[in-house]
C-alpha cells in the first residue's frame, strides 16, 4: 500500500469547491434524510403489513444483503454510466422498492422490494466518488469526502427524529418521505457529469499494475459486456495495495459494526435501558457534525499511512475499553474515541481508493470498500453476539482490541516497507 510523494496531503492549495460537488453534497444530504433504514422499514411492516416478528426480521436481512450487493453494482455502473446515471438508477429504485412496500402485503413479493430497497441505500455511494474524482485536485479529495461523509451524518442525524414523527401519524408518511427526498436527488442528479470516454488505463501506482491490466482488458473487450463487468468488480481484489487495504478495513468495520449489534445488548445486560442507548449512541453523529470539518482541516498534513494507523488504534481502544464499561458515561467516553478513528478512517479510504483505480475505475474501487465494509456487518453481528452470549462481554471487547490492534500493526508494517522501498517498486 505505498503512497507516492506527490500524494501528500496539504501539499497543495485549496481550491473552492466547484458547484457540481455542492449538487452532490445537497443530495446525499436529503438521500440520508429520507432512506428507509432497517430500523424504521422493521417498524412500517410492523405496523402496516401485518407479517409477524419473525418474518420481519427475515426481511430486515434480506435488506441487509441487497446493501451489500448493491455497493458492488453501484461502482460498476458509476464507472459506466456516469455519477448522473448511477444516482438517476438508485432512486427510481427506491421508488420502486417504496411503491411495492406500500401496495403489496405478501411476504414473498415484500422480499423483493426490501432487497431493492437495500441495493438503492448503497447504489449510488461510489458515484461520489466519481464526481469528486472528476471534479477536484488530488489534494482536496480528503476535504471533499470529508465533507460528504459530514453531509450524509448530517441526515442520519435529522432522519430518526422526522421519520419517528411521522411513522407516529401514518407509516406511509414515512413511504413518501423516502419518495420526496429520491425524487429531489433524481433532480440534482440530472445536472450532473454523465460518462467520460474510456481512457487507456494506465497505473496509477506501480502496485496498482493489476488493477490497470484488468481495466484495460475491459476495455479491449467491450463488446462482451458481461466479462467487462467482471473484470470491474474483481479488478479492486486484484491489486496487491488495495486487496490489502480492503482486508484490513474488513477487520475494523467487523468491530465498528458492534455498534448496531452487540454494543446495545452489552449495555442492556448492564442495566441500561434502550433510551440510555439510543442517547449514548447519538453521541456518535454529534460529535461527527460538530467536529467533522476540524479534524480533517488538523490532519491534512499526516501522511496517508499513519492516519490509517491511528484510525485503527482509536477504533481497537475505543471498542476494547467497552469490557471495563458499566454506565452511560464509560460507555460514552469509549464511544468519543472510537468516533475519533472514524472520523480519520473514512475520508482517507475514499480518497486512498481513487487514488490506487486506474482510469475509468474509481467507482469500482469505491463499491469494493462499501462491499468490504457492509460485509463486515453481515460476518460480524453474529459472530459478534455469539461471542457476547457463550463468553460475555470482556472476551467479545478484549478480542476487538486485539483485532484492531492487528490491523493496527498490518498497517505500520505496510508503513515502514513503503519508506524502506524506493518511490515506485512493487511489494
Amino acid at each position: 500500500m505505498t503512497v507516492r510523494a506527490t500524494a501528500r496531503p496539504g501539499a497543495e492549495p485549496r481550491v473552492p469547491l466547484p458547484r457540481v460537488f455542492w449538487l452532490l453534497f445537497t443530495g446525499v444530504l436529503l438521500n440520508r434524510l429520507g432512506i428507509l433504514v432497517p430500523s424504521f422499514l422493521a417498524l412500517f411492516l410492523a405496523a402496516e403489513s401485518g407479517i409477524g416478528p419473525g418474518a420481519t426480521g427475515i426481511l430486515v436481512g434480506v435488506w441487509g444483503a441487497g446493501s451489500v450487493a448493491g455497493s458492488l453494482a453501484g461502482g460498476v455502473l458509476a464507472d459506466r454510466t456516469g455519477a448522473r446515471g448511477a444516482i438517476l438508477v438508485s432512486q427510481v429504485t427506491a421508488i420502486g422498492a417504496c411503491a411495492v412496500l406500500a401496495a403489496v402485503a405478501q411476504p414473498a413479493v415484500l422480499g423483493v422490494a426490501a432487497f431493492l430497497a437495500g441495493c438503492a441505500s448503497t447504489l449510488h455511494k461510489p458515484a461520489g466518488t466519481v464526481v469528486v474524482a472528476q471534479a477536484l485536485p488530488e489534494g482536496e479529495h480528503v476535504r471533499a469526502f470529508g465533507l460528504l461523509y459530514w453531509a450524509s451524518n448530517i441526515g442520519a442525524a435529522i432522519s430518526p427524529a422526522v421519520s419517528g414523527f411521522l411513522l407516529s401519524a401514518s407509516g406511509y408518511w414515512l413511504i413518501a418521505l423516502n419518495v420526496t427526498t429520491a425524487l429531489a436527488y433524481v433532480g440534482l442528479a440530472r445536472l450532473l457529469p454523465g460518462p467520460r470516454p474510456r481512457a487507456a488505463a494506465a497505473p496509477t501506482d506501480a502496485t496498482d499494475a493489476t488493477g490497470a491490466a484488468g481495466a484495460a482488458d475491459g476495455a479491449d473487450g467491450a463488446g462482451d459486456g458481461g466479462r467487462e463487468t467482471l473484470r470491474g468488480l474483481l479488478a479492486p481484489f486484484r491489486s496487491p495495495a488495495t486487496a490489502w487495504f480492503l482486508a484490513l478495513s474488513f477487520c475494523l468495520a467487523a468491530i465498528y459494526l458492534q455498534k448496531q449489534s452487540a454494543l446495545p445488548l452489552d449495555m442492556k445486560a448492564h442495566g441500561l435501558s434502550s433510551q440510555v442507548y439510543g442517547l449514548v449512541v447519538s453521541l456518535n453523529g454529534f460529535l461527527i457534525i460538530t467536529t467533522q470539518p476540524l479534524v480533517s482541516r488538523l490532519t491534512r498534513r499526516l501522511a496517508v499511512d499513519v492516519q490509517f494507523l491511528c484510525a485503527a488504534v482509536l477504533v481497537a481502544v475505543g471498542f476494547g475499553a467497552n469490557a471495563v464499561a458499566a454506565g452511560p458515561w464509560t460507555y460514552a467516553a469509549a464511544l468519543v474515541v472510537w468516533t475519533a478513528g472514524e472520523m480519520l478512517l473514512v475520508p482517507q479510504a475514499s480518497a486512498f481508493l481513487v487514488r490506487h483505480a486506474p482510469p475509468g475505475r474509481a467507482g469500482s474501487y469505491q463499491g469494493a470498500y462499501g462491499f468490504v465494509w457492509n460485509l463486515g456487518l453481515v460476518v460480524g453481528a453474529p459472530v459478534g453476539m455469539a461471542v457476547l452470549q457463550t463468553w460475555g462481554s470482556v472476551a467479545l471487547w478484549t478480542g476487538a482490541l486485539l483485532l484492531g490492534l492487528a490491523a493496527a500493526a498490518a498497517h505500520a508494517l505496510t508503513m515502514l516497507r513503503g519508506r524502506a522501498r524506493p518511490v515506485g517498486d512493487t511489494p
